[in-house]
C-alpha cells in the first residue's frame, strides 16, 4: 500500500489557507510534460474557490480565487501509478490531518489525473482530518488504514512533506512503516527513493536466500 499525505505533498496550498470550498474546475493539460497545443488530453488540473467577500474559517481575509493544484512531480507519480502495469497490484491510500476535511474531499473528487480518472478514483482508502479517532498524529490515521484494509504496516510506504512535524519518523518508531519525506512537494525522485527504501526493508525482513 502506498499512502500519500495531501497538503504540501500532493497539492498546494494547504486546505486551511483557502478562503472557502474549492469547487470551480480549472482546465489544462493533464500531462505536465505535454502541451494543450499538441493534443495532450485536457481535464481539471486545478480547483478554485469561488470569488466572494469575507474571511476564511480561521480568520484569513480573502476574496476567493485560491486554486489548488497538484505538484508537477505528484502528477507524474500518480500518472505512473495509473498507467504503468508494474504498479497494477499496488493499493493507494491517503492519510491527512487536514483542518478542512470537506475541502480535501472536494479536491480528491475534483482533480483529474487522467481523462475520466480523478484522484478520488485512485484511492482505495483514506483517513482525513483530526477529529474522532483521528488526531494530528498520523499514527491514528495509519491505525485506521491497517484496520480497514488488512494491509500490515510493514507492507505500507508513506510519503509526507514533514514540514510541520516528523510524521515519517513517528510512524517508523511506532509501527515500522517505511516513509519518505517530501519537503518541496512530491517529486519523482522522492517516489523512487521511497521505493528503494521499501525494497531494502523487504529484503532485510526476508533474510538470506
Amino acid at each position: 500500500m502506498v499512502v500519500f499525505d495531501l497538503d504540501d505533498c500532493l497539492w498546494t496550498p494547504e486546505m486551511h489557507e483557502l478562503g472557502g470550498l474549492p469547487s470551480v474546475p480549472v482546465r489544462g493539460a493533464l500531462d505536465p510534460d505535454g502541451d494543450a497545443s499538441d493534443g495532450t488530453p485536457q481535464g481539471a488540473v486545478g480547483l478554485s474557490v469561488p470569488e466572494h467577500r469575507g474571511s476564511g474559517r480561521y480568520g484569513r481575509l480573502c476574496g476567493g480565487g485560491d486554486t489548488v493544484r497538484l505538484y508537477d512531480g505528484a502528477r507524474r507519480v500518480l500518472r505512473r501509478l495509473a498507467l504503468d502495469p508494474r504498479y497494477r497490484g499496488i493499493v493507494i491510500a491517503a492519510a491527512s490531518s487536514s483542518l478542512e476535511p470537506s475541502y480535501s474531499h472536494a479536491c480528491l473528487r475534483g482533480l483529474d489525473v487522467l481523462p475520466g480518472l480523478t484522484l478520488r478514483d485512485m484511492l482505495s482508502y483514506d483517513q482525513i482530518g483530526r477529529e474522532g479517532k483521528l488526531s494530528s498524529r498520523k499514527t491514528t490515521h495509519f491505525r485506521e488504514l491497517e484496520r480497514e484494509s488488512g494491509v500490515p504496516f510493514e507492507e505500507m510506504l508513506f510519503f509526507d512533506d514533514c514540514n510541520w512535524g516528523d510524521h515519517v519518523g513517528d510512524l517508523k518508531a511506532a509501527y515500522g512503516v517505511i516513509g519518505q519525506r517530501t519537503p518541496n512537494g512530491l517529486t519523482v525522485q522522492d517516489f523512487e527513493e521511497g521505493l528503494k527504501k521499501y525494497r531494502k526493508a523487504s529484503e532485510r525482513r526476508a533474510g538470506p536466500d
